[in-house]
């Protein structure tokens, strides 16, 4: 794909590219074609003075917002040929991006994979349980190149110029799929646009010196946060390319970094307050490294150095994945040991821990679920929907004795219960719809440790009363 960069206009009026969406309640994205055709078809009806964003309805059953569990059943799956170590998506989950260790980015439509457009051939069924039916519905595909700066042309006498795929350990999508910015191993990171032109780069944004492995647009999509191996964490302003802010303190590389979420559980269940699940407070930032540090940052006070987790005793410096809860006033961190720690946001300091059972493996992934309760958590084994309340024996809490810990006894209940799909393989990655109807995973080790069964699967959740 063409590499070469150019000025785009990426707020320019899109309305024309965006589809015609109803707003009768039903569900919105079993619409097979979204854009129907003008042959033989009634003249257009005047303009009308609508905005420049898709309408679409992000509101939650508010059944999910106080179920005792959900039911996730995997039922489709997006063949990929190497391990998956980057996964995006838009917020109405109508197109999905997912970035390979082969170099290239596929984007899927995850809707018409869901309604059953494809289906698995037989040998494809063998690798997955009974429910996976279904396959992904490939759109199209890029590859994700490594460009070299123009004024390093001359100096590379005897080197070719042409650009190389990289593999992409980080994706990052506009909320319409207008655009999207990939990392690259060599520390730049493409901005492509995907909706027209698809993967051709417009724009590349250097300064890191190592593979870039986390990126994360702001929620007013006017800038983008980045996290590399070289251990720096920069912010970026989308409409001049320049850094604008780094933020250090980190000494290993970059793992994960999250908005914490502005939904509040405790509100009477109206319409605004089932949106706010999925809205973000943009002016704190959390950022992990692999070494097991996690950082809280206020945005608004750019020389206030972080707030810092502590690690805690007997457990190794180690992180791949931390998720906010529903509510944003708990931090969840999965660890090399197999278990996942629970931080109180105000204070910052260790709550409990859950243990996974024995050989489980580390915990690559956790992502946490409307209700507040629970927690998804992935190891190489498998995928546990794990009830943070639950008493058990799974569950270690801090004694009075500084740094000494211990399950708590308590009778033999299993506060978890087991994700069919996944089983022997590292999650690179799990995404919840903002509906929470919809989940995805994917497996690969992101250039880490691990191993990997190269599986993307659809599930679908629903509410267990």
């Amino acid at each position: 794909m063409s590499s070469d960069e150019e000025d785009i206009d990426l707020n320019e009026d899109t309305a024309s590219q965006l589809e015609t969406i109803t707003d009768d309640g039903n569900d919105l994205m079993d619409i097979e074609d979204p854009l129907p055709s003008t042959q033989n078809s009634p003249a257009a009806s005047p303009p009308q003075n609508l905005p420049n964003t898709r309408q679409v309805d992000l509101s939650i059953n508010p059944q999910l917002l106080t179920c005792k569990s959900y039911d996730c059943v995997p039922l489709a799956a997006a063949v990929h040929p190497s391990p998956i170590s980057s996964l995006a998506v838009t917020p109405c989950y109508r197109w999905i991006l997912t970035g390979s260790e082969d170099g290239y980015i596929r984007k899927w439509d995850f809707f018409q994979s869901m309604n059953g457009k494809t289906s698995l051939t037989q040998a494809q069924r063998h690798h997955h349980v009974d429910s996976v039916t279904l396959a992904g519905v490939l759109s199209s595909w890029w590859e994700n190149e490594e460009t070299v700066k123009p004024n390093e042309t001359d100096e590379l006498l005897n080197t070719s110029t042409e650009p190389k795929l990289s593999a992409v350990y980080s994706l990052a999508i506009h909320s319409e799929a207008l655009w999207a910015v990939q990392g690259c191993e060599n520390g730049s990171i493409n901005l492509t646009t995907v909706r027209h032109d698809e993967g051709k780069t417009h724009h590349v944004f250097r300064n890191h010196a190592g593979p870039v492995s986390v990126l994360l647009i702001t929620p007013s999509e006017t800038e983008l946060i980045s996290g590399s191996w070289d251990k720096s964490v920069l912010e970026w302003d989308l409409n001049t390319g320049d850094v604008v802010r780094s933020y250090d303190g980190h000494s290993s590389q970059l793992s994960c970094a999250q908005f914490q979420p502005m939904y509040a559980p405790n509100v009477p269940d109206t319409m605004d307050d089932a949106v706010l699940w999925n809205q973000k407070n943009q002016n704190t930032l959390m950022t992990t490294s692999i070494d097991g540090q996690s950082l809280i940052w206020d945005r608004r006070e750019s020389t206030k150095a972080a707030r810092r987790l502590k690690v805690p005793d007997r457990t190794p410096p180690w992180c791949l994945s931390a998720c906010w809860s529903a509510d944003g006033s708990k931090i969840y961190m999965g660890r090399r040991n197999g278990t996942v720690d629970e931080y109180d946001f105000a204070s910052q300091k260790w709550v409990q821990s859950f243990r996974m059972p024995a050989n489980s493996g580390p915990v690559s992934y956790v992502a946490s679920m409307p209700n507040g309760k629970h927690i998804i958590c992935a190891s190489n084994d498998n995928i546990r929907l794990w009830n943070t309340t639950t008493e058990s024996s799974f569950t270690i809490r801090p004694e009075t004795e500084p740094g000494f810990a211990k399950p708590s006894k308590t009778a033999s209940v299993i506060p978890f219960s087991i994700l069919s799909g996944h089983h022997g393989g590292t999650i690179s990655h799990i995404s919840i719809d903002p509906t929470c109807k919809y989940m995805i995973t994917t497996s690969g080790n992101r250039g880490w440790d691990g191993t990997s069964t190269n599986a993307c699967l659809f599930y679908d959740i629903s509410a267990t009363l």
